[in-house]
């Protein structure tokens, strides 16, 4: 076979000129192509065109390609999986909640409105975070609207607010009063309403809207309410981090006067759960049940109180400044009572306590502590009294404390009235309607919880008829339930 020079040499001028063109490229990227094989570049005749790269050189960049795609694809994968490792290790992050916000237009529909009833009220969570990810709610801007004597907004301490996105997490760490906060803060609800009876006084009637977002990943909130301050949750706006606004709104739910549309449009219905604790109708502070024969609950309250910024509010005259002096001095009272109620734990009495600083503990103070102790070992044995959970105790009182009103007969049928006509005011039904016994916890009395239940489901099905489904799902008795069957 004759090389190429060879027809070359034998085609007309203009075709040399040509051909020469050609083959100056020809040797550049011949030249290119073993510099980068590292071997040689042919030399050069004048007038002559450079040969072409040999059938073996071709087939050794053949192979050399072949080898450094190899590796290209065996690195890329490696990258890939490094990186699907690192996102299945790394819990997600807000801008992914966001990006996988689900559309109206993707969400499923119950075949009727389902009821789940548990009795810690914290696992409700359970059920809408199932609803979250089977998209029978929206992952994002739902509104709770909470029947409650409590508020259940407190931060639970010892969780880090990255959690918040944990499903596992959230369902095995959060109680009864921390579990609305993380959803607050994941953004799976931007609105919570919470529906109380007037001797309900934890947080004022009204609508607060407020930032939630984290500081040093603790949940914190710039809602300069005692509420907030008095668990050490307050901070500025500026400390907050992946900050979101959300919406509060407090009512009175024993009256006739309550109309739904004031918090509820046509536009809530695909992201609408009714909540209720029974514990509504009727309540009980078990904590005042505790080393009652010392008089413990009374002591407590004293030993626990700190200065509001109520009054300043009132007045006009509070400042952010007021406010994060309140809240830095309450975060150091608790944590000086705590070092003391966990020495009396350990050591089951003073000696060795190191005296707090009486600038956050005062002599008087420290005094009712010391009464406290001798009134507690006076009454009971020494292996009765639980000093983390008198803490604990203690840690509820705050300068609301927490509601005490068992209902009679008759106030038990006006609730119910006021609950039944506010279901029939409703703009939308609910997606779905959670509920919580809260009796094993002692807020709802024991001895009325039952008919309670009774009562309420026979309202829901009276306002809601075919549209609620026939069954509630008895959570506390372990019934099966499957989101996607109902």
């Amino acid at each position: 076979m004759e090389s190429d020079t060879t027809e070359k040499e034998s085609a007309p001028m203009a075709g040399k000129a040509e051909s020469t063109v050609a083959a100056a490229a020809t040797a550049a990227a011949v030249a290119a192509a073993a510099t980068e094989l590292q071997i040689p570049p042919q030399s050069e005749s004048k007038g002559e065109a450079t040969p072409p790269p040999s059938k073996r050189l071709k087939i050794v960049g053949e192979e050399q390609l072949e080898a450094e795609e190899q590796v290209e694809d065996e690195e890329e994968e490696q990258t890939e999986a490094a990186k699907k490792e690192v996102e299945e290790e790394s819990p997600p992050q807000l801008v992914a909640v966001e990006r996988a916000q689900s559309t109206q237009s993707s969400l499923r529909k119950f075949n009727q409105i389902p009821v789940f009833i548990v009795d810690y009220h914290n696992d409700v969570l359970e059920f809408i975070y199932r609803c979250l990810a089977t998209r029978h709610l929206p992952l994002e801007r739902n509104v709770l609207v909470h029947f409650d004597s409590h508020p259940d907004l407190v931060v639970a301490r010892d969780i880090p607010a990255s959690a918040s996105y944990d499903k596992d997490t959230m369902l095995n760490e959060l109680s009864i009063e921390n579990w609305i906060m993380p959803t607050l803060y994941a953004g799976h609800f931007d609105r919570v309403v919470w529906l109380k009876n007037s001797w309900c006084q934890q947080i004022p009637n009204g609508k607060h809207e407020f930032k939630i977002g984290h500081k040093a990943d603790r949940i914190g909130v710039d809602c300069p309410l005692d509420y907030f301050i008095a668990e050490g949750n307050y901070c500025t706006s500026d400390e907050l981090q992946e900050a979101r606004t959300v919406q509060l709104q407090v009512h009175d739910a024993d009256t006739d006067q309550l109309d739904p549309a004031q918090f509820l449009g046509v536009e809530d219905a695909a992201g609408f759960i009714l909540d209720i604790d029974l514990d509504f109708f009727s309540t009980s502070n078990p904590f005042l049940e505790i080393y009652k024969d010392a008089n413990c609950y009374a002591q407590l309250t004293e030993i626990f109180h700190f200065e509001s910024v109520e009054p300043a509010k009132q007045a006009g005259t509070a400042t952010i400044a007021d406010y994060c002096r309140t809240a830095a001095m309450r975060q150091k009272q608790l944590d000086a009572l705590k070092r003391i109620f966990w020495h009396l734990e350990e050591q089951r009495s003073f000696a060795g306590l190191e005296q707090p600083d009486e600038t956050v503990i005062t002599a008087e103070i420290y005094a009712k502590i010391v009464q406290l102790a001798e009134q507690l070992q006076a009454k009971y044995p020494d292996d009765e009294i639980d000093w983390l959970l008198i803490f604990d105790s203690g840690s509820t009182t705050d300068n609301n404390g927490l509601p005490h009103h068992i209902s009679t007969s008759k106030e038990l049928e006006s609730y119910f009235g006021h609950f039944k006509r506010f279901l029939q005011r409703l703009p939308v039904p609910p997606v779905a309607i959670t509920m919580a016994h809260s009796a094993q916890d002692d807020y709802c009395p024991q001895d009325q919880v039952a008919f309670i239940e009774e009562q309420v489901l026979r309202l829901l099905h009276d306002v809601f008829g075919d549209k609620l489904h026939e069954k509630a799902i008895l959570h506390y008795m372990d019934d099966p339930w499957d989101v996607m069957k109902l």
